[in-house]
């Protein structure tokens, strides 16, 4: 029972040491030495896509967005407190940054609202904005949070929106991780390892052999000694001049 047991406890020991080792590896070499995520998401409509401050400020290193138009359009982005933010989109149809996906590196979006769309870029309430026909590249400092960030497009829509975030503890994390998983895959590897086990019975029976082992050593000839009693020969009977003498 013992036995089953151990081997069940190295067999999980070793599949979560493996999956810890892949998972590690895994995340070490997508971030780099340099720790950098980036996730990206491809909404290809017209409507404005709001990040907010939930996954904006989620961490504690800046974070760093770029939108990209289609051919021949033009990208506005701009930063602002939420509760502006939401006042100025009021219910216009609008996609909301929901998360991050590790798996593909994706950024999740939700559609949101039902109106249309108004002129964001007259509003006085932005903190920081800018457009270009190209990409434009905005840096969201956490010392500002919260903030909301609004992207919209003119004249087309947002080919790509990317975020991007660096942090070199991610990737000494994620190497440490995978030489924990490597260490309880070893140790997972060798509790299932066969070993020769002890039998009692076996030990015995080989002791029980020594004896006989060594008696048939002793040479043919030899003969058991007698013990010494310490007694000499027996003495000769008195004679007639010795009992003579005696009286």
């Amino acid at each position: 029972m013992l036995t089953t047991v151990t081997r069940v406890a190295g067999a999980l020991l070793a599949l979560a040491g493996l999956a810890l080792t892949v998972v590690g590896v895994w995340f070490a070499t997508s971030l780099g030495g340099s720790g950098t995520a980036e996730f990206t998401t491809r909404p290809a409509t017209g409507q404005p896509v709001v990040i907010p401050p939930d996954v904006l400020n989620r961490v504690d290193a800046d974070v760093v967005v770029t939108a990209r138009p289609t051919s021949g359009a033009s990208v506005w982005m701009a930063l602002a407190n939420p509760s502006d933010a939401r006042a100025v989109l009021g219910d216009a149809r609008h996609q909301e940054v929901s998360g991050v996906s590790v798996r593909d590196w994706t950024l999740t979006t939700t559609s949101r609202g039902t109106g249309q769309s108004p002129t964001l870029g007259t509003a006085d309430l932005w903190r920081q904005q800018d457009d270009a026909e190209g990409p434009v590249t905005l840096t969201v400092e956490q010392a500002d949070a919260p903030e909301s960030l609004v992207v919209a497009a003119d004249g087309g829509d947002i080919a790509s929106l990317t975020l991007r975030v660096v942090d070199k503890t991610w990737f000494v994390e994620s190497v440490v991780a995978a030489l924990v998983g490597l260490f309880l895959l070893v140790a997972g590897v060798v509790v299932l390892w066969p070993r020769r086990g002890h039998h009692p019975a076996a030990a015995d029976a080989a002791a029980a052999e020594e004896p006989d082992a060594a008696a048939a050593e002793q040479p043919d000839g030899a003969a058991a000694q007698e013990p010494d009693t310490g007694a000499g020969p027996p003495a000769d009977p008195p004679t007639s001049d010795d009992q003579e003498v005696a009286r």
